[in-house]
């Protein structure tokens, strides 16, 4: 994992990471997440500085065969989408995690199937989450579904990740079809007119 400049020169050295899933940053609470298939771990970070240091007790276990991982935009939640289960966990859920505290958990958003990816809306009040099947739109605080809708994949067809846009009007669907490489595909759909509880 490394940090550059607007030119390309490390601003730190570099830190060699194992099978990583995904790096995201948090500019409000200043952390780094690191995620693999199963650990994930929290950094405090000093963007003056480029000082990492790792939040103790993170940097472990708490999901089996995860594909994705989100952090809400306040920076205050965090959804790590594991098919095989959150922490110990098999029931086929995303559990509502703290970033300095795992295992402090808000709740979960229970889903029909196994979860694959999930992304919260730009406002932070809904959680929108799929398991191949549907999407599913939850309340960030009550944990409840809004809604759900049926997807009407392709055969082949899988959802690698779900994504807001930057101006919080469309969800993109990122598709994968291990039948038609050709069929490699994303759709987008305008972001339904559904509230969640105010923050």
């Amino acid at each position: 994992m490394g940090l550059l400049d607007g030119s390309g020169n490390f601003l730190r050295d570099s830190i060699p990471l194992e099978s990583p899933v995904r790096i995201e940053y948090d500019d409000l609470l200043d952390h780094v997440f690191l995620t693999t298939e199963s650990n994930l771990a929290t950094f405090d970070y000093d963007p003056e500085n480029y000082i990492l240091n790792l939040v103790p007790d993170t940097d472990i276990s708490v999901g089996n065969s995860c594909m994705d991982f989100t952090t809400s935009p306040d920076g205050t939640r965090l959804a790590y989408s594991c098919p095989a289960g959150n922490r110990s966990n098999q029931d086929f859920s995303i559990v509502d995690m703290f970033p300095d505290d795992y295992f402090d958990s808000d709740g979960e958003w229970f889903l029909g199937s196994a979860p694959v990816s999930a992304t919260f809306n730009n406002a932070g009040t809904i959680l929108i989450a799929t398991d191949n099947e549907k999407l599913y739109f939850y309340d960030v605080v009550t944990h409840l579904i809004l809604e759900d809708y049926e997807l009407g994949l392709l055969p082949g067809e899988t959802i690698k990740k779900i994504r807001i846009s930057l101006d919080g009007e469309y969800l993109m669907i990122f598709l994968n079809n291990e039948l038609h490489d050709e069929n490699i595909k994303f759709y987008w759909m305008p972001m339904p007119g559904i509230t969640g509880t105010a923050l």
